[in-house]
């Protein structure tokens, strides 16, 4: 019997036909590993050891191992499970990393319709079947004990999440959930005190140069990258699009300001000044700010210095060149709603932001925990929370600038704002001594 002919009878058995495309990929591998016994974390015993070994509660570990005796215990089952943990923890490349299988697991079903209550509960037990993975990737690069419970408490931050958000639902996590909680599990991700690390791959649609005698920083876009008046990415017909041309003379191209915004004009950046420090699929750590306390100056300076030393010394078989994240975080437009003294702001004006596409639903969602079905009801119990509301209550436009950043370790001096403090406006023809 063909692999297709068995995922059709996995499809069929739980009613998946809306799946069937995103779970072909890598089916055909994962049934070829799939064992002939029992899955190991199928097991009650594994599941309460398991969720003791990553922190969670007692009443959890009781209820992962009640779902254990619940599943049905079906090939068709065994073989979902045993796909998703190959999916995760048996392919090659870090979950997420901008495409591949992994891309696919945020649109893995539900499966409701099938498990029933256990749902939530099967993709949490998925996830912990990449236990021994994670265990042995911190054993061979000795990540400390610290290290390990800190980045594991964010599978409690998203069991919480999804419980408030849900109350009347069973314990577990989603298809979404898994997709990005697989990275701690990998090992691909380490919380550092108030930050989070993950390794990736460069993903900006730019490249960095820096001035080989001052160390100034200066950004030119993808060639042919669409952008609004304002300089912010735009769908076709865009208002312009960028140029790039790379030459063993130099880079001419179409320069991004620190502040995440394009400028339509072209600057010359020659060989003999100006080197290439960041492209497109550079290795890189992307940084995420998890739910929790402020994001004070002190502990976001406090964490990327430990990450600065953290990568160098545990993993010195992955070096990395430069930090990068995109984030609802990183809008430009919250400097006019927010005070410069804002956490956030003051974030922003430590890197180099650069304009990604970003959405008023993601804001809303992050900000409000979903849009609220009310502007003018909506909680007004934080200073960003009413910044946002009266803007968009005033009938004003959601016109977000930046959402991307990059710094370099070597730029790290958290508080002088060293990419903001440049001075490039004798390249970018403002002026002498101008500032960008």
């Amino acid at each position: 019997m063909s692999c297709d002919m068995e995922l059709t009878q996995v499809v069929d058995e739980l009613g998946l036909h809306d799946s069937m495309d995103v779970l072909r990929t890598e089916w055909e591998s994962s049934q070829r590993s799939l064992p002939s016994g029992d899955l190991f974390f199928f097991a009650p015993e594994f599941a309460i050891e398991a969720c003791r070994e990553v922190h969670l509660s007692e009443e959890m570990a009781q209820a992962a191992a009640a779902a254990c005796g619940r599943l049905p215990a079906s090939l068709a089952v065994k073989a979902l499970a045993w796909h998703y943990h190959h999916c995760l923890f048996e392919t090659a490349g870090p979950p997420y990393d901008r495409g591949g299988v992994f891309g696919t697991a945020g649109s893995w079903p539900s499966l409701e319709g099938a498990l029933h209550e256990d749902a939530g509960m099967f993709y949490l037990l998925v996830l912990l079947s990449g236990l021994p993975t994670m265990k042995a990737v911190h054993d061979a690069h000795s990540v400390p004990a610290e290290v390990r419970r800190d980045t594991l408490l964010d599978l409690t931050l998203w069991l919480d999440q999804m419980r408030q958000r849900r109350p009347s639902a069973a314990w577990g996590l989603t298809p979404y959930n898994i997709g990005w909680l697989a990275h701690h599990f990998r090992g691909d991700l380490y919380r550092l005190g108030r930050l989070q690390f993950q390794f990736a791959s460069f993903w900006g649609r730019l490249r960095a140069f820096r001035h080989i005698t001052t160390g100034a920083v200066l950004a030119l876009s993808e060639e042919g990258v669409g952008y609004d008046e304002r300089g912010q990415p735009a769908p076709a017909p865009a208002a312009w699009q960028a140029s790039l041309t790379i030459t063993d003379e130099g880079a001419r191209g179409s320069p991004i300001l620190p502040t995440g915004r394009a400028v339509n004009q072209e600057v010359f950046l020659p060989t003999a000044e100006w080197r290439q420090a960041l492209a497109p699929r550079d290795p890189g750590v992307n940084i995420h700010i998890p739910a929790g306390e402020p994001m004070t100056p002190q502990r976001c300076g406090d964490s990327f210095r430990q990450a600065v030393g953290f990568f160098p010394r545990h993993f010195p078989d992955r070096p990395f060149i430069a930090f990068c994240c995109g984030s609802w975080i990183l809008n430009g437009q919250l400097e006019e709603w927010l005070p410069p003294t804002s956490n956030l702001v003051r974030f922003q004006r430590e890197v180099y932001l650069f304009p990604i596409r970003l959405s008023l639903e993601t804001l809303l969602d992050r900000v409000f925990g979903g849009a609220p079905p009310d502007l003018a009801k909506a909680p007004r119990d934080t200073a960003l929370r009413r910044a946002i509301l009266d803007h968009l209550l005033a009938g004003k436009a959601f016109r977000p600038t930046g959402g991307g950043c990059f710094l370099f370790p070597e730029d790290l001096d958290w508080g002088r704002e060293v990419y903001r403090r440049q001075r490039l406006g004798w390249v970018l023809d403002e002026g002498p001594g101008g500032r960008c």
